[in-house]
């Protein structure tokens, strides 16, 4: 027993002198952290313990409190745009800590490609964005929140459908194929970004000219955006939840006719053509009846739109230690959209991990993922929902009740717009992307560093589409449902190795890179259609049709395999920090053109002259930057070239017959000419510009002036008809973009209220100037009306060509002066239609007629920012404009119709009749022998628009205050986007792209999906 108590007292002392060693350890050090140059202290300066992911942020005063174990420990104090400074603790309780200004960490760092490089040593064109201006707008696409934030950067949302993508070009349309830009996110080349959301942005630099894009060779040719996301930082963990929630609804509606409207101007129609109805003709009983009672009937619009829910939620994490940084961000983002089931959903995870591994060397790893779920708006002309609104006659009800159906317009005999709305809620997608990138970088010896990385991206996505059988009328109708499953999957690596050698010497500074590297894309998709799957949202599968009624349809799909394979190398020199040069080449090969085609060399050049550097420049304090730059360069395009674009492609389902019996068979047959001479469509450019700073940087102005030259541009030269092939790809065409860019910034200070004012001004010129000698290229074409655009020789890209008119015939004078040589010009016009111009003179009105109408390029594109703030209350407003372009109203033949029979736009109550004799609107008539509505200047509308893109109203509450309650930061605010547009154009908006994603359908309008006005609240909470 005396052992066992013996033993008993001798843990306990062990267990007492173990936990009185560790309350002897353990202490409290206090302190304050204070600018060296202005004594005052430091608030969010990171206070940590070497080696460990122990540490604490200093409060709004600068001071700190840390449990310390080691009285030996050595504290780390860091903080951006200060030196770090690592002190022991040595036994103290209580340190003071001074921290200097690092004037290499002030000075402005921007990512180039393959590296960083300090602003002022800039030599080519590159704008850069902040991450706080990419969360300003309600979007989850990156894309799409650039808009109007860099010059010479034209981003155009594709429509306001939630989900749908936008047009990004940089420094205008290079070509008539893809002029697309290259996406490069943590060094991975992509043209995909979907996988990124912008509360993950750290930086975007955007590479304009060909100095700066070269490095990146036949993919630099239509710019270069270069993004990096968020990394983690030494120190405790850094919570940060933001969130916003709000709704949208359209910011305005298409003023369209009433029933009476629509009624009296169908009814004059029949008159106006000397039509006599029988008296118990359904349509004239009718529409007597609404106009006799003056209904306002069907507001389209209002059935097929709605106030959608817009919400989004991120929580991200930073923190590590010297050895481990990390960073995690984690959004959900819903939309409901303003139209009937087009919603879209966004879920993205995204983890950054840095380690170092020993002294020289460091890896790390970032890993992406998204998941997305849309319901797909249906856009068509006849079959669409927002189109069908328009056109649709007011007069039908949405909804028949006396039949229990869908109310059937069998006066203007178009689809049911709610019925095809309604059926959209069955027509989903999903998508599953990753991305993962994994990197070792070396310091072999000093300055010289090694870099190698691999990225790969997997893309599924899957479209499910379930259309019941329905019955409203016979021409409106589907006898059998079907239900179709399209799968697409897209898989791209690419692989990176680089050498860096940095050295100084004396007033010389020198950088040397040279690389390789590799890339592959592959892709595959199919699709397969059943019928007579039940409407059974738990049914809605291919396994659903029965063996007996087995029908289904394979739709093959396409596969492709292209593969990229470079070297490169960049030099850039400096002296005494005035003269910079900067020198790079990469030679590419591409599988997309045959062996000796398939190699280009891309080189560029480029010089900049720190002026402000010079000693003369020394008593000259108001001015802190003036810079000269100027650059060459040449780049090239492969995305321009298709996939095997030089073989001759085949085409199944032809029938032949064969034999002294006849049989028919099936075989393929050629649809285009081989070419073994294609190659790169290649982008030769020149860039001036000027960077000037005044007061100490308050005042800042960038400005450039550049030409850009594609040549060898692929086009498809006409070939004799007796050929019995389509035309082959040819390097034959070019064009030419030049234009100004002007970025200007002004910030300052007045007591505690802080301002910065922003504009930003480009204007960019194209001109095709060659097309191989073949003729102009038609596109654009509206049903029943022919082509809108012609991109030919002299003129910009899908300029608009078609008819010029000279107002209405007012009077019969009007129409017999009207006349060549006493033969009438328009021998079918009537008084009250469209007068045409005889524009050759040969006394009729045809094809030789048509002349150009404008384009949708515009003079120059704007925006300006003004951001204020004043104890805690914030302030910003941005201002987004394009001056100049034209839009093709491509439903104007519909909604302004003559005839009446669709319905149309409110102005067309307008109509000449002998009482109005003076207006612009043509009178209402069933046959239109005029044919008023060919295409002409009459469908072209100016496209101009002023946009308060944002207005965002905040709070910051003060860090004494929330540090109460252990919160780092805390921001509230209310944000409106799209607040308002000032405009002529009268449809639903006048941001249109390119009409099904063709360039040469630039600035066509159907009924385009408006984008939405959006009221929010959110909140940003960092603990």
């Amino acid at each position: 027993m005396k052992q066992v108590n013996r033993l008993i007292f001798t843990i306990m002392c062990l267990l007492g002198l173990s936990f009185l060693s560790i309350g002897a350890q353990a202490q409290q050090v206090t302190g304050q952290v204070l600018a060296a140059k202005s004594g005052e202290g430091l608030p969010g300066v990171t206070v940590s313990i070497k080696g460990t992911s122990q540490g604490t942020i200093t409060d709004v005063n600068g001071n700190y409190t840390l449990t310390v174990k080691d009285p030996k420990a050595v504290l780390v104090f860091s903080y951006v745009g200060y030196t770090t400074q690592e002190i022991s603790l040595n036994g103290q309780s209580t340190l003071t800590i001074n921290l200097d200004e690092d004037s290499q960490q002030l000075e402005e760092i921007v990512v180039i490609g393959y590296g960083e490089a300090k602003k002022s040593d800039l030599t080519g064109a590159v704008s850069s964005v902040k991450p706080e201006e990419l969360t300003q707008l309600a979007t989850p696409d990156v894309a799409q929140a650039l808009q109007g934030r860099a010059a010479g950067v034209s981003v155009i949302s594709n429509s306001g459908e939630p989900g749908s993508g936008v047009r990004v070009r940089i420094r205008g349309t290079g070509t008539i194929n893809s002029s697309d830009p290259l996406y490069v996110v943590d060094g991975f080349q992509t043209g995909n970004i979907s996988f990124l959301n912008p509360n993950d942005i750290q930086s975007i630099e955007v590479l304009k000219d060909a100095s700066a894009t070269a490095i990146y060779g036949s993919r630099g040719a239509n710019g270069v955006v270069l993004i990096t996301t968020k990394r983690g930082q030494s120190g405790p963990t850094r919570f940060t939840f933001e969130s916003y929630v709000g709704f949208q609804k359209a910011w305005r509606q298409v003023d369209m006719l009433n029933a009476t409207d629509y009624s009296t101007l169908r009814l004059e129609a029949y008159s106006n053509d000397g039509v006599v109805l029988p008296a118990d003709d359904d349509e004239l009983v009718r529409l007597s009846f609404v106009q006799a009672n003056g209904y306002r009937g069907t507001n389209w619009q209002d059935e097929v739109m709605q106030t959608g829910l817009i919400q989004n939620y991120s929580l991200s994490a930073q923190g590590g230690s010297e050895k481990n940084r990390f960073s995690f961000t984690a959004t959900y983002f819903g939309q409901e959209g303003i139209v009937l089931n087009s919603d879209f959903k966004k879920l993205t995870f995204r983890l950054n991990d840095d380690v170092k591994i020993n002294n020289w060397l460091n890896a790390g790893v970032s890993v992406a993922y998204s998941h997305t779920d849309k319901t797909f708006y249906n856009g068509d002309l006849f079959n669409g929902v927002l189109t069908s609104a328009l056109r649709a006659d007011p007069i039908t009800p949405a909804f028949d009740e006396p039949t229990n159906n869908w109310g059937r317009a069998d006066i203007s005999f178009i689809p049911n717009p709610a019925r095809i709305a309604t059926e959209l809620a069955n027509n989903k997608g999903h998508g599953d992307l990753i991305n993962g990138v994994a990197y070792l970088e070396a310091t072999i010896i000093k300055g010289l560093k090694n870099r190698a990385q691999i990225g790969v991206t997997q893309n599924k996505q899957r479209f499910d589409s379930f259309f019941p059988e329905f019955f409203v009328a016979t021409d409106e109708r589907r006898d059998v449902s079907t239900y179709t499953e399209r799968v697409q999957e897209q898989i791209e690596w690419v692989f990176t190795d680089y050498l860096q050698y940095t050295r100084d010497f004396g007033r010389h500074t020198a950088s040397l890179m040279a690389g390789f590297e590799a890339q592959q894309i592959q892709s595959d998709n199919f699709s397969i259609t059943g019928f007579g799957v039940p409407n059974n949202a738990d049914l809605f599968s291919l396994a659903s049709v029965t063996e007996e009624d087995f029908n289904v349809t394979v739709n093959p799909g396409q596969l492709f395999d292209r593969t990229l394979m470079s070297v490169f190398g960049r030099l850039n020199y400096g002296y005494d920090d005035r003269y910079l040069l900067t020198a790079t080449v990469r030679y590419d090969g591409s599988s997309k053109f045959l062996s000796d085609k398939r190699w280009g060399l891309f080189p560029s050049f480029a010089a900049s002259w720190n002026v402000h550097n010079e000693d003369f420049m020394e008593d000259i304090s108001l001015i802190s930057t003036l810079k000269l730059r100027g650059g060459w360069g040449k780049v090239g395009n492969q995305n321009s070239a298709q996939d095997y674009g030089y073989v001759t492609t085949l085409s199944g389902g032809s029938l032949y017959v064969f034999g002294e019996t006849p049989s028919v068979v099936q075989g393929f047959a050629a649809i285009n000419g081989s070419n073994p001479e294609l190659q790169w469509e290649t982008s030769t450019s020149w860039n001036v510009g000027l960077d000037v700073g005044l007061w100490q940087g308050a005042l800042s102005l960038t400005a450039d002036y550049f030409v850009r030259d594609t040549d060898d541009m692929i086009v498809q030269v006409p070939v004799p008809v007796y050929s019995g092939i389509g035309p082959p790809r040819v390097n034959a065409g070019s064009m030419r973009n030049q234009g100004l860019e002007l970025a200007l910034s002004y910030q300052g200070s007045i007591s505690d209220f802080k301002y910065e004012i922003g504009a930003i001004f480009s204007k960019i010129d194209n001109e095709v100037r060659s097309l191989g000698g073949g003729e102009a290229i038609a596109s654009g074409n509206i049903t029943k009306v022919g082509n809108s655009t012609l991109t030919t020789v002299g003129r910009e890209i899908a300029s608009y060509y078609g008819l010029i008119t000279d107002g209405i015939f007012n009077d019969a004078d009007e129409l017999a002066a009207h006349a060549l040589e006493g033969s009438p010009i328009q021998p079918q016009a009537r008084v009250g239609d469209v007068k045409f111009v005889d524009l050759n003179g040969d006394g009729q009105i045809n094809e030789d007629d048509r002349t150009y109408l404008g384009s949708a390029t515009p003079d120059f594109t704007y925006n300006f920012t003004l951001n204020m703030e004043y104890k805690g209350f914030d302030l910003r407003l941005f201002f987004q404009g394009v001056e100049g372009n034209e839009i093709i109203n491509g439903l104007e033949y519909y909604t302004a119709n003559s005839n009446g029979k669709e319905n149309s736009t409110a102005d067309r109550i307008n109509r000449w009749t002998p009482e109005n004799p003076n207006t612009d609107q043509p009178r209402m008539t069933i046959s239109d022998p005029n044919q008023n509505f060919r295409f002409s200047d009459r469908h072209i509308q100016d496209g101009s628009y002023l946009r308060l893109k944002n207005l965002t109203f905040g709070y910051t509450f003060p860090k004494n205050l929330i540090s109460k309650i252990r919160l780092q930061s805390a921001r509230i605010y209310f944000a409106a986007d799209n607040l308002f547009t000032i405009t002529d154009y009268d449809m639903f908006d006048p941001e249109i792209g390119e009409f099904s994603s063709n360039p040469l359908q630039y600035g066509l309008d159907f009924g385009n999906y408006p984008q939405p006005r959006t009221f929010r609240f959110g909140m940003n909470v960092g603990f």
